[in-house]
């Protein structure tokens, strides 16, 4: 893995230097998405790059080698998942960490998508034998906590209530019982992350939180769309009844931890775009609601 050794806050700035010592061509790139990930098409070299800040973070910058790593090793396997360039990475430069990926034409849109696709992918993919990778235990919270420990945005109030829940979920997990078993997780399931291409396939992407941990986990993100995202409560039982499990799991005190936790993890990316104001406001509005109770839909920014 190659680095810098500055922080710079522009992603332009590491998409030419990312593309230019892997000698991959950056011509032309258009930007695709900007949440947790700046991600961008190189149209010259058919593939799509993905940026994370991750700010020298070794943890961090590890879990995305090791997401190299393991889809490298399912596609082997013959699990339909997005698929590495064959190249030597991921590169840390500028506090960026890329990864390249073969792009892929999108022939169906994320509204195409349903949760029973979801549901047989996580069934394929909890059903494959652990891979031979050092597989990171998995962390519920995402990167919140590195995210805090880098933010110069939240106030006091704020800073102080969600270092109080981090702490809690913290002391909490380890000791909470989870329904299912543990193994080979993709750790951000939701129908966001599956891409509909040619020949009619699914492929799952974003594997940025690979990892080893409770299979429910990967259930939790659909509750949580439907909790926080006006989606129907109809989709959570279609994708348990699809994958296997009864609707009540959502009533397991581990579930529920689980929640809150996916709850948490989902500000990490706002913290860190919230030099935009409509990033910004989004994350007071997703604050204000978890601090109060109140009642009120969240959007993606």
């Amino acid at each position: 893995m190659i680095e810098g050794s500055s922080v710079d806050n522009r992603p332009t700035n590491a998409v030419k230097h990312a593309c230019a010592t892997l000698g991959v061509n950056s011509s032309g790139a258009v930007p695709l998405h900007g949440r947790a990930n700046a991600v961008y098409l190189l149209p010259q070299a058919n593939a799509v790059l993905r940026l994370r800040l991750t700010r020298h973070n070794q943890e961090w910058e590890q879990r995305l080698a090791i997401s190299v790593e393991v889809t490298r090793w399912l596609a082997e396997q013959g699990f339909p998942t997005v698929v590495p360039l064959p190249i030597d990475q991921p590169i840390s430069i500028d506090g960026w960490t890329a990864t390249f990926w073969k792009y892929e034409v999108v022939q169906r849109s994320e509204a195409a998508t349903t949760v029973v696709n979801l549901a047989e992918l996580l069934r394929q993919l909890h059903a494959t034998p652990a891979p031979p990778i050092d597989l990171p235990e998995t962390d519920p919270l995402g990167s919140l906590q590195t995210d805090l420990c880098n933010d110069n945005i939240l106030n006091h109030e704020h800073r102080e209530w969600l270092s109080a829940q981090v702490d809690d979920i913290k002391r909490s997990y380890p000791r909470t019982p989870l329904p299912l078993d543990k193994g080979l997780i993709h750790g951000d399931a939701h129908a966001g992350n599956i891409l509909h291409v040619v020949d009619d396939r699914s492929l799952l992407g974003d594997w940025d939180s690979v990892s080893r941990g409770p299979r429910v986990q990967d259930l939790v993100p659909t509750l949580h769309r439907v909790r926080h995202f006006e989606h129907p409560y109809a989709e959570w039982r279609r994708l348990c009844a699809a994958y296997g499990v009864d609707a009540d799991i959502e009533h397991h005190p581990g579930v529920q931890l689980l929640q809150r936790a996916r709850e948490l993890r989902s500000l990490a990316a706002y913290i860190r775009g919230a030099a935009q104001s409509d990033i910004r406001v989004e994350l007071e509005k997703r604050l204000r609601t978890l601090m109060t109770g109140y009642p009120e839909a969240w959007t993606l920014v």
